[in-house]
């Protein structure tokens, strides 16, 4: 799956996807603009550094929607229910990330001295040395964020070891299913 950040203007900026599993996603403007760090990118970062493979990204890449939508025409019963088990299965690792994130991004404005957002203390196991290198990850694609120009783009590979397979899973499926009654001849 390949993401692309574009910087809109000074106040927005989009987000655009091409991804191998699932229908098209109609690209869509971005929530939590930041001039360092937007919101979306932040989360980005953090499930790619960590290994989260059913955050936010991960479940896109597995053909999920989440906060994205497929055209009219490609928003399928089927795809819908694709979506739902995604995000069942995936919704223990969108915690996770949601609280990493959180953790990640106060540690980099500390590194930086902005403190943007209130701190608050966040309930997960991370490594020092682990966040140490999630902040300065998030540190140098700051850098390149805030280098571009109105229009500027950041494009970024999902890798492919996160991309969860839902065709050859079992988890979120259905297992109370009765057994089938002999066929008598």
């Amino acid at each position: 799956m390949e993401v692309t950040f574009t910087k809109v203007d000074d106040k927005r900026y989009s987000i655009a996807i091409e991804r191998e599993h699932g229908p098209a996603l109609v690209a869509r403007s971005g929530p939590g603009y930041d001039d360092l760090m937007p919101h979306d990118l932040a989360h980005y970062l953090v499930e790619e550094y960590f290994g989260i493979e059913l955050g936010v990204w991960g479940q896109l890449a597995a053909g999920g929607g989440g906060i994205f939508s497929p055209a009219p025409e490609d928003n399928t019963l089927r795809h819908q229910r694709r979506v739902r088990r995604i995000a069942a299965v995936g919704r223990e690792e969108m915690q996770r990330s949601e609280r990493l994130v959180a953790m990640v991004v106060t540690a980099w404005e500390r590194s930086i001295n902005r403190v943007k957002h209130p701190t608050t203390e966040v309930a997960v196991e991370v490594d020092a040395e682990e966040l140490r290198g999630a902040v300065r990850r998030m540190g140098e694609v700051a850098e390149r964020w805030r280098a571009l120009g109105r229009g500027g783009s950041l494009r970024f590979v999902w890798p492919a070891r996160l991309t969860f397979d839902d065709s050859r899973s079992h988890r979120g499926r259905r297992t109370d299913r009765r057994p089938t009654a002999p066929v008598r001849r």
